[in-house]
Formats: C-alpha cells, structure tokens, sequence
C-alpha cells in the first residue's frame, strides 16, 4: 500500500457535483501540483474547505473545492484528499488525466475500503456493511446495515469471542497445577459457561440467517384461476404495466418476478400461470410451474375474481395451499356486486382484501397484511444482522467447534485438549470480523464493491 489511488467517487453522469477521491502518501503533493487556492497560498488544513481550480499545465478545468485529510484520521487511514467538481463526466475524465498523469494509478473496486480495513479503521463486518448500504433495496436493509456499519455485529461477535478467551485462561491455567490439589475450574463450570457460549453463537447466526433472507427479499407467488386477473395485480402493485394483460385466458405462461418495497421490506413478486385442472399441451407446463412455487415460495397471494365468484378451478387452488400461508385477494371489485363479494368471504371463511387492479383500491390493506405476515414469521428481523454466505459458514464452523469443545468437557478429556478445541473456535469467529483473512478471501469479499469506495 505504498502507492497512490484515484477514482471518482460518484457515478459516471451528467450531475451537479462529482466527487475525485486521492489516497495513500503522495495525495497532497499531487493535489498541491494541479490545484490553485484563490485567495491565498497557504498550506492545507485538514478538513477545511479550500475553493480554487484544476489545472492541467496552464489550462483551467475547472472550479472546484478540495477537502484533505491527514492520516489516520481518514476513511482510509492514509493521507487522502476529495475534489468536489462540477458533474459532467468530461471534466471528471480530465482531473482524472491530471492525476494519473503525477504517477497515480487508479483504484480497483472496493480498494479504498480495502485500504481501511487494512489500517484497522474497521473489521470485515463493517466493511461489508457499506457495501450492504449501497446496494440496499430496501429501508430495512439500509437500516439494519448502518448498525452492522457502527459495529452491531463485530460487538457481538467480540462478546462472544471474550467469553471462550476467558474459559481457555482458566483451562490452560488449570494445566499448569494439573499436579496439585488446586481446583482452578471445575468440569461443571466449564460446562455451564460452553453452553450459554453455544447459545450465544447460535442465536447470532440465527440473525444472521434471518436477515440474509430478507436481503434477497421475501418470495411472493401470485397464483388464481386464468383470467382472474393476476397480471393486472402485479403490474398496479409495481406502479407499471410489465405484465401483458389481457381478455384471453393463458396469457402468461411462463413465472415473471419482480421486486418492490413493501412498508420498507423488500419483496419478490412472482406473477404464474392461471391454474386450473384440466390444463394440457403447453398450458400444462406453465400450470406446473406454478404447482412448483407454491411449494416453494414463503407467501401466497390468492387472486379471487369476484364477478365469475368462486369456481372448482379456486377450490382446487385452495386445495393446493391447505397447508401454506396465503392472502385472499377479492379482485374486479369495481365492477361486481356486493352481494358476490361477500358470498366470496362466506365461502373461503375471512374477509381477505378487497381489491381493483385498475383503481388501486385495496392496495394499503394488502401491503399491510403482507407486511403483518413478514413481521409474524420473523419476529426478530428488526434485531438481524446482514450476512453473507462466508460470514455464514464460518458462524456454522465456530458452532461446530464449541459442540465439540462441549463434547469434550462432557467427558473430562484433558485440559489440552479442551484448549485446543476451544482455540479453534477462537480462529474461526476471528475470521468473521477479518483478524485472520488470506488474500483470497479479501480479494474476493472487495472485488463486488464500486470502484471509488
């Protein structure tokens, strides 16, 4: 990390501002060689403002301001400066030049937040966390992911980690006078303070499990009869036509998904084909898909069309969904009768949302009975953490390792070899928050951020 980075910090379009980011220990000197103070030719400051303009030689680029940062206390731990300029990718590309042309080279994606953790200005979890933040779809996502950012996660991951620290003191110290009569600590004890260890870590992971599965968004199927109007659902739910509507029964045949924010969660609506029974030919395949995702999918949305009421096609879905969650939906309620609506309730034992595709009515009751149904089956998401797969593994490894350590306190095996076990828990949640990474590891983790964070 001896060299310099750059890179724009903001996207390549037309915008009011662009940001330039410079960091490692030439920063100053390069800013110092294309920027001219107006007004003043003192030194920089760090964290003032400076206002002046880029030049490339004796050719004005443009107007800017220019804040610097004097290691360590920076984003990444270096020297580091920001040009703020206008927006316009031309001129972006040009203070680029400049800087890259004062043997600056630019920046690979995530590099600066590598160049962070790296500097110990944060661990792998916070880290990752800003990645979380620019890519979140959802309020709750961004949420849950500024906290994990202040360290949520790495604090309770580092409570955990203290309390197998302290218990291997105490093993390890029981070897030393394994010859005398001092009891350091007893199998008991040991055993008592593993398992609140072991319920520690699998509570974490659950959270971590929890909100790995809201991040990649809840699964709805939209399922009915043909022409119950499913398609006409989806597309007012998305504020957009994506789904071709028609009068002709079959329309959709094959499954469109599309996401959307629901009360801040993020949501995956699967739009299938109508079902009904005595579908056939290339009918039968896109009603076999459907089959598939009611089995699969976490909630089922259950379009009613309440002018034809309901047929043996609904009885039959119904059937389908005895034992899966699902949300009634009473659709075309703009057009049919009171009477018809409530002989649909009679009939399927609730009164379900009563709905128009076309006028949006029902919509707030459905968003609220969809989100009602997230919060119900996890309770807890509002205290998950975001992990990924690696985050995940490694919690199932340490996991794995206290059982065994448990297993060997059980039976009264040596002290070594409750230390060694223990230690192995030790090393596999340090690599959670990235105390012991390889070089693969981190490549891979910082290859899927932007480049310029």
């Amino acid at each position: 990390m001896d060299d310099t980075i750059c890179a724009p910090a903001t996207p390549p379009v037309h915008s009011p501002i662009a940001i330039i980011r410079i960091s490692g220990p030439d920063s100053l000197r390069v800013t110092s060689s294309i920027f001219r103070l107006q007004g003043h030719t003192r030194e920089f400051i760090p964290r003032y403002a400076y206002y002046g303009s880029i030049h490339d030689n004796n050719e004005e680029i443009d107007d800017c301001i220019v804040i610097y940062y004097k290691r360590p206390q920076s984003y990444t731990g270096e020297d580091m400066v920001e040009i703020f300029c206008h927006g316009n990718p031309i001129i972006v590309n040009k203070i680029m030049n400049c800087i890259i042309a004062l043997n600056v080279r630019i920046a690979e994606p995530g590099e600066f937040t590598r160049r962070a953790f790296l500097h110990g200005k944060m661990d792998l979890t916070e880290a990752e966390a800003i990645n979380h933040i620019i890519a979140a779809r959802s309020e709750w996502e961004i949420a849950t992911a500024i906290q994990q950012k202040h360290g949520s996660l790495k604090n309770a991951i580092n409570d955990i980690k203290h309390n197998i620290i302290e218990l291997k003191a105490d093993i390890e110290c029981a070897i030393d006078f394994v010859d005398d009569d001092i009891e350091i600590i007893s199998f008991e004890n040991a055993h008592q303070r593993m398992l609140a260890i072991i319920d520690k870590l699998q509570e974490i992971l659950n959270r971590c499990r929890i909100g790995q599965h809201l991040s990649h968004g809840i699964d709805i199927a939209i399922v009915g009869k043909p022409n119950a109007g499913k398609s006409s659902f989806l597309n007012c739910m998305l504020n957009h036509e994506r789904a071709i509507v028609s009068d002709t029964p079959g329309t959709t045949r094959d499954v469109i998904k599309e996401s959307v924010s629901i009360k801040g969660m993020q949501c995956n609506l699967l739009d299938t084909a109508g079902i009904h029974e005595y579908a056939d030919g290339i009918e039968l395949l896109g009603v076999q898909r459907s089959y598939k995702l009611i089995d699969e999918v976490s909630l089922i949305i259950f379009i009613i069309d309440a002018v034809t009421g309901l047929t043996s096609d609904d009885e039959h879905i119904m059937k389908l969904m005895s034992n899966k969650p699902f949300i009634p939906v009473i659709n075309k309620t703009d057009i049919a009768t009171q009477e018809s609506i409530a002989i649909i309730q009679d009939a399927i034992g609730q009164k379900g949302i009563v709905f128009s595709a076309k006028t949006g009515y029902g919509v707030p009751a459905l968003e609220d009975a969809v989100y009602q149904f997230i919060r119900s089956q996890y309770v807890e998401y509002k205290n998950s953490f975001i992990a990924d797969i690696r985050m995940i593994q490694l919690l199932e490894q340490s996991l794995e390792y206290a059982r065994e350590a448990l297993h060997h306190i059980a039976i009264s095996s040596p002290h070594e070899i409750i230390a060694s076990a223990l230690q192995n828990v030790i090393d596999t949640i340090g690599a959670v928050t990235g105390e012991i990474s390889v070089d693969d590891v981190l490549n891979s983790i910082f290859s899927r951020f932007c480049i310029g964070k």
